[in-house]
């Protein structure tokens, strides 16, 4: 309903708060500040759908600047966006094999997308960050990951996408500049946000942990999704330390296109390991190359063991011993 009445606008999500109706079912709301784009306001709206909300109602919505006066678009009663542990059973859990949830997000130029069927026909590779994350070794991480793969990524093919998980502070134009900073191409690469309660949701349906432990800092879950052309997901990588490389491949693999079965084979083996013995990916990576150069230092030398005794034969080396079991028999 909201992407057919506002595909071609640009669209804000918003959270505020009802102070009063009017005649004409407009109504005066007290929106908060936008980051990067607007301020605290409380002004006239319109209101869709029409709907009586009494005064005192929070709300969520989409903000469609293009009306007199501007118009709150799919607005729902919500409370403010509250990070914590995901909810599971609030939602269909997105795993291996099943469909991305219906979610009407917004990318980072204000431009409505239906998280279900927008992508439908490419292979999309999605994953959660938040723009604020100080920790170089998750979200930069993930995103400088992600500029690696639209690098080596047909568009016509692909998509990748980064949601938010910090909807009050994530804007779009928030996430157009942290796109921008990683070279993000908007045709390939979406930065999507929502309002807090759609992130809630999404939140709540791939199992992703969102937990605040600071004003501008969340410890949160960092699992990628492979979803393929059909729609489905095709792989879940357990966290952020996953390899570029071996993830280039199994995208390729998902699309149906040729691919480094080594690269698939790596990253099947790594996440096993996780799985069965924990750790990190980083650490798995580790483990598998010791142990191929492991497997690799033992077959070389039993190699050269086999060509010193093509060489150097047993009864050359030691005469005597072959002499004396000759004399034996």
């Amino acid at each position: 309903m909201i992407a057919r009445l506002a595909a071609l606008l640009a669209v804000i999500p918003v959270h505020g708060l009802i102070v009063g109706t009017l005649p004409d079912r407009s109504a005066i709301v007290r929106t908060d500040a936008v980051t990067a784009t607007l301020p605290a306001l409380t002004r006239r709206y319109r209101v869709q759908p029409a709907r009586s909300l009494p005064a005192g109602t929070e709300i969520d919505a989409l903000l469609d600047g293009s009306t007199t006066p501007p118009t709150l678009r799919g607005a729902i009663p919500a409370g403010a966006f509250t990070p914590g542990l995901p909810e599971t059973a609030r939602a269909v859990p997105v795993r291996i094999g099943s469909t991305l949830p219906g979610a009407t997000v917004v990318d980072q130029n204000e431009q409505i997308v239906e998280l279900d069927r927008t992508f439908r026909g490419k292979t999309a590779l999605l994953s959660f960050i938040f723009t604020r994350c100080p920790d170089r070794t998750l979200c930069p991480a993930i995103s400088g990951k992600f500029a690696y793969l639209q690098a080596h990524l047909d568009p016509r093919r692909f998509a990748l996408l980064e949601i938010t998980l910090d909807p009050q502070y994530d804007s779009p134009a928030q996430l157009r500049a942290y796109g921008t900073a990683y070279g993000a191409n908007a045709a390939q690469w979406k930065l999507l946000t929502a309002t807090g309660s759609t992130i809630t949701r999404l939140l709540d349906a791939f199992g992703i942990s969102s937990l605040r432990v600071s004003a501008a800092n969340f410890v949160h879950g960092d699992k990628l999704f492979i979803v393929a052309p059909d729609g489905r997901v095709a792989d879940v990588i357990a966290n952020a330390s996953w390899d570029p490389g071996a993830v280039l491949a199994a995208a390729r693999a998902a699309d149906g296109l040729s691919s480094n079965p080594f690269e698939r084979f790596k990253l099947a083996l790594i996440a096993g390991a996780v799985a069965l013995c924990g750790g990190s990916q980083t650490a798995g990576v580790a483990l598998l190359e010791l142990g191929l150069f492991a497997l690799c230092s033992l077959g070389a030398f039993a190699a050269l063991w086999l060509v010193a005794r093509i060489l150097w034969p047993f009864d050359e080396v030691y005469p005597e011993r072959s002499r004396g079991t000759q004399d034996k028999l």
